[in-house]
């Protein structure tokens, strides 16, 4: 292996590994793929790691969730505390943030959220959802990284992600500011910074186009630099080949940041308000999911519903709201019900900031005349079936693993 190479981190479903390898031979390294399931032993070879973008895992249930989990990513963690340098791009930064890379406390606990994206301008939503632009993002010129340039200037950049807002809570919120971890601000062409649509695409906290971790050598960066086409984004790959090759010392720091565990709430049902959605062929979501629990070590079956919950101001008849196949397709899913079961326990996750719901109820008050509809709440309840001599035990851990739900951004409630 050569001494100048770098590993490109592919899960099923990334992709921008050509532009990932154009970038890294301009620069003068030498790219080398690095599979999920290759031998993690292979990583002690490299000077530096890059996680390509993409929909790894097919974003099932939670963009960069389950790439998280696996135990190339474990590895990844104990080379970054060797000082080696660790970029994400998009779905990377998915990845590193989940697996609580970045921003990074002692623990590796996951303290951020990338959730979806939400075009604002002044308190109005004027987009949510998939979003593709060039935009512009400044370094933080405070900021100690193994990505920013010293006085560097702004970066022209192509943005295409749908879960690309960093949210966090105001404990943590303090510590990214005081540590200068946001690396990277969207901005205008002049460098000014706004949270309104079209400089911010995504409503993403204090602009943040881009976290570090404390000690400067990891991030997770949302917009493409490998994808410009004519170099607008140098100065991160520069600098990043300046830091490797470097010889100042390293000293691994981290965020002294506890967060809580998974809390779980009670939920109370109401058949009068309460849709359930259930696919009517295999749903493959599901399946990935039991997938990854079983490589955890537990022995488990999954199925997964959509969950909608309406109110009103008044009765309301929800066959009328079932009839304009908003809630869901009928020629793919059908209404249904959990039956009650001993043996399996139901979990339902909302996000906190329910953007689909509001665009739900959107829909159905302005096209469809339900102006009494007060609000419209969606989430996904997780069905399991566990095969355990410890089962609520061996639950609260598979929660705790974070596959269900983002403890930032999202609320789990026991169905």
């Amino acid at each position: 292996m050569k001494n100048n190479s770098i590993a490109y981190i592919q899960f099923p479903g990334s992709n921008t590994e050509n532009e990932t390898i154009n970038t890294l031979k301009k620069h003068g390294f030498d790219p080398t793929p690095h599979f999920w399931n290759d031998s993690s032993s292979l990583l002690d070879g490299y000077l530096g790691y890059i996680i390509l973008g993409g929909f790894s895992f097919e974003d099932r249930s939670r963009s960069g969730i389950i790439a998280s989990l696996e135990p190339v990513v474990e590895k990844l963690k104990t080379q970054a505390l060797l000082g080696k340098p660790v970029l994400g791009i998009c779905n990377g930064a998915q990845i590193l943030v989940e697996s609580g890379m970045v921003p990074a406390n002692k623990e590796f606990d996951t303290l951020v959220s990338l959730a979806d994206n939400k075009r604002m301008v002044g308190d109005k939503i004027v987009g949510t959802g998939y979003y593709n632009t060039w935009c512009y993002i400044k370094p933080n010129a405070k900021a100690k990284s193994a990505f920013t340039k010293k006085n560097g200037g702004v970066l022209r950049v192509p943005i295409a992600h749908a879960e690309g807002r960093f949210i966090v809570d105001k404990g943590i919120k303090k510590l990214i500011a005081e540590n200068n971890l946001i690396t990277y601000q969207y901005c205008d062409k002049n460098g000014s910074v706004s949270q309104d649509f079209p400089t911010n695409p995504n409503n993403s906290f204090s602009s943040a186009a881009a976290l570090s971790n404390v000690s400067g050598n990891v991030m997770a960066i949302m917009p493409h630099p490998e994808r410009t086409l004519s170099g607008e984004a140098d100065d991160i790959f520069k600098s990043m080949k300046e830091y490797v090759f470097s010889e100042n010392k390293f000293s691994y720091k981290a965020l002294n940041y506890r967060t809580k565990k998974i809390e779980v709430k009670n939920f109370h049902k109401n058949k009068n308000t309460e849709v359930l959605v259930a696919t009517i062929i295999a749903d493959n979501e599901a399946i990935s999911v039991e997938k990854c629990i079983n490589k955890l070590g537990f022995d488990v079956k999954i199925k997964k519903y959509i969950h909608y919950d309406i109110s009103a101001e008044n009765n309301f008849n929800l066959n009328d709201i079932l009839d304009t196949d908003v809630l869901f397709n009928p020629s793919k899913e059908y209404v249904t019900s959990i039956k009650e079961d001993e043996k399996s326990f139901a979990f339902l996750v909302k996000s906190l900031d329910d953007v689909h719901g509001q665009s739900v109820l959107q829909t159905l008050k302005s096209r469809f005349g339900f102006k009494e509809l007060l609000s419209v709440e969606r989430g996904v309840i997780w069905e399991i079936k566990i095969n355990s001599n410890s089962p609520k035990k061996d639950v609260d851990l598979i929660l705790n693993s974070h596959i269900f739900s983002n403890p930032i951004s999202q609320v789990c409630y026991e169905y």
